[in-house]
């Protein structure tokens, strides 16, 4: 007995029962994937099977199922009254600050959907992080800065400056005094000040170890005071020893270095260039050259080495009592100019004197 052909309607409605209405519609005499969003040739049975095991149709139901699976759990997360913040919201914003990344970031839509495809995590807003996070990050790094240095000797460095907007911004960094190697060093403290002078200062400096030691700040342990050498970071300096009594005040030694080498130039921009011009026909030139480079190199090889971090007290130390050795042996005019800027420099700089 011959079969009977089903017409198109009924044929198109048996792919929908059989694959699901999730999967195939009809529009008219159509048969429609909703999965890859094309018109399916219905005309044999074979030509809806190979299409159904197509890769195009494999990953688009993969990605499907994995937005249904994050809806139901969204509902799930949204219907559920639980208090527990969420481990991966919190890793995610410690690694964001680690790495030193805005939060701002993860407004992107495609920097977001590139995280949740991954990831397989709903990624959260940066108000969320901001709101729900940051607090108990910065908690949980003060309590390791306050564990590292506990008890111990500190020094504090204290510098300003002006950002675009104009607004004063001071920064408190602390390190720990170690007997044969260099200490740990934090940023402790960032604040916006009214205006910067010894007062503010004075305010800030206090407030930071406050943040440091809250239970009472230990001020027999802070033994030195480092800043630049503007004249309200010294008269701060004097009024921190009232109460810091074995604190030292040291000013930035490079800076001072830096004073001492345009005493070596000894000439404005301008008038170096026409000099320039002039001595390089003059007799003498080369051994000038040599007496600058055999006397002063040392100089920038001091700014260079008293520049990089995680050098011993100790050493940095050495490296300014033996500038300030080479410079006692220098002759003549120039040199005794030199050497003259350099005590100028070493005598303003008292604490560093007490060391």
């Amino acid at each position: 007995m011959p079969k009977v052909k089903q017409n198109l309607s009924n044929r198109l409605q048996t792919y929908v029962n059989l694959y699901g209405p999730n999967i195939f519609s009809i529009n008219k005499s159509v048969l429609f994937c909703k999965i890859c969003e094309i018109k399916v040739n219905s005309d044999k049975k074979f030509n809806v099977s190979q299409h159904i095991k197509s890769d195009k149709h494999i990953k688009g139901l993969a990605r499907y199922e994995y937005q249904i699976n994050r809806k139901q759990q969204q509902l799930l997360t949204a219907t559920s009254n639980i208090s527990k913040k969420s481990s991966f919201n919190k890793d995610l914003c410690e690694a964001f600050i680690s790495a030193n990344i805005p939060l701002n970031k993860l407004e992107n839509p495609k920097f977001k959907t590139f995280l949740e495809v991954y990831t397989k995590n709903d990624i959260p807003s940066e108000s969320t992080l901001r709101k729900g996070y940051v607090d108990d990050i910065y908690n949980k790094t003060m309590d390791k800065i306050r564990k590292i240095i506990s008890d111990k000797k500190i020094w504090v460095s204290i510098d300003e400056t002006t950002d675009v907007q104009g607004r004063y911004i001071a920064n408190v960094i602390v390190g720990t005094l170690e007997e044969n190697n260099a200490g740990n060093i934090f940023l402790l403290n960032s604040e916006e000040l009214e205006k910067a002078n010894h007062s503010t200062i004075s305010k800030l400096f206090d407030r930071s170890m406050s943040i440091l030691w809250p239970a009472g700040i230990q001020h027999d342990n802070v033994l030195l005071f480092l800043s630049d050498a503007a004249p309200y970071m010294v008269k701060l300096g004097e009024v921190l020893k009232s109460l810091y009594s074995k604190m030292i005040h040291v000013t930035c030694v490079v800076h001072g270095l830096h004073r001492v080498a345009e005493e070596v130039r000894n000439r404005n921009d301008a008038v170096s260039i026409k000099d320039a011009q002039d001595n390089i026909i003059k007799p003498g030139l080369e051994n000038n050259l040599t007496y600058i480079k055999s006397n002063f190199a040392k100089l920038t090889l001091a700014i260079e080495q008293l520049q990089r971090q995680h050098i011993p007290l100790s050493d940095s130390l050495k490296i300014v009592q033996d500038i300030q050795k080479s410079f006692e042996t220098l002759s003549g005019p120039s040199g005794k100019s030199v050497q003259n800027k350099f005590n100028q420099v070493q005598e303003k700089n008292r604490g560093l004197s007490a060391c």
